[in-house]
């Protein structure tokens, strides 16, 4: 299983001003939008008395993929709130479309408005942004402005959408009648296939990067900065959090597959190598910019543990995984603000 993006663009735009957001009102699947451009149940626009809002803000994985409806790490740690502090609502403000260069914007018109106590800052399109600051391009790729239509790819398939399904479905049947490790051969064979017809599109007879620059490093860092000075004039308490992802330097070799679909997907410029150096970068950028600011730091990438059982790709989680980080959010919440 992995993430497509085409699947969840039903339920966001982009506003007139280029602001990603969610579609009010609207389901798609299993995924359901409130009328304030929430996932999950309707909430009031106006805070109770004496309550505590508590935002989450991310990209897909923290809107919710994999899991089941309604679990979702928000959603659970909502659940897991209110059981012990019945005036805490958790609100998931999360765009899978949402670039960090404009969560400012998206946090002003969307989001202040439900005047918000903290927000956990979540992993946010970490390798799209490099991807961007490496290519020069501060608009975003792969998707275009909806403006009252459905979304398309700028990238044209050679396909339909229900011929690949079909080709998709059929290749699937003839694959099962053959050996695991030989599928598995033939996956790794056709994704390096795809990888180097992107490079010629994108690399251009270069090759790619090893480490991630460090002029990118410092904008993320300085972008995270500025986004946390923000929100504390605007009276809200940020709350950091790294990002886990299961694949690793030391369990690359049985996750090949996905890190290659990962470097496929997300950041062609960066070689394997590279990708998991820019993981281990950012997440440490994150506990750096949390400690010079006083921040409170859920530090998940270490908490969570690199199994499929957590993870449904290398960034977004099954049911349990997100049950997990919740578990891990919840404890820190209880132990340091919301018991005081």
């Amino acid at each position: 299983m992995y993430l497509n993006l085409n699947l969840l663009s039903n339920l966001f735009e982009e506003d007139i001003n280029g602001v990603c957001h969610n579609v009010p009102n609207m389901t798609y699947q299993k995924w359901k939008i409130n009328s304030l451009g929430f996932r999950g149940k309707e909430i009031d626009f106006e805070k109770k008395e004496g309550g505590i809002r508590i935002v989450c803000l991310g990209g897909s994985e923290t809107f919710g993929y994999y899991e089941s409806e309604g679990k979702e790490w928000p959603s659970q740690l909502g659940k897991m709130l209110r059981d012990k502090f019945q005036t805490v609502e958790v609100i998931n403000a999360s765009v899978a479309g949402l670039r960090v260069t404009k969560r400012k914007d998206y946090v002003g018109k969307y989001v202040l408005p439900l005047k918000p106590d903290f927000m956990i800052i979540f992993h946010q399109r970490i390798l799209e942004y490099v991807k961007e600051s490496i290519r020069g391009a501060k608009g975003r790729e792969g998707i275009s402005r909806r403006r009252g239509k459905k979304l398309k790819n700028i990238e044209k398939e050679p396909f339909t959408v229900s011929a690949k399904r079909a080709f998709s479905k059929i290749e699937d049947v003839f694959m099962r009648c053959f050996p695991e490790g030989l599928t598995t051969k033939y996956r790794l064979r056709k994704l390096r296939r795809r990888i180097r017809h992107k490079e010629k599109k994108h690399l251009i007879h270069k090759e790619p990067m090893n480490e991630v620059p460090d002029n990118i490093v410092f904008e993320y860092e300085r972008d995270l900065k500025a986004f946390i000075q923000y929100l504390k004039e605007n009276h809200i308490v940020p709350i950091l959090s790294t990002f886990p992802a299961l694949v690793t330097p030391f369990n690359r070799d049985i996750n090949e597959e996905i890190l290659l679909v990962t470097r496929l997907i997300f950041c062609i410029e960066l070689s394997e190598n590279a990708i998991l150096h820019v993981l281990r970068v950012l997440n440490d950028t994150i506990r750096k910019v949390a400690k010079e600011e006083n921040l409170i730091l859920i530090d998940n990438e270490h908490l969570m543990p690199k199994t499929r059982e957590y993870f449904g790709d290398n960034f977004h989680y099954t049911d349990k995984g997100a049950e997990l980080l919740a578990g891990n959010i919840y404890d820190i919440l209880d132990h340091t603000i919301l018991i005081k």
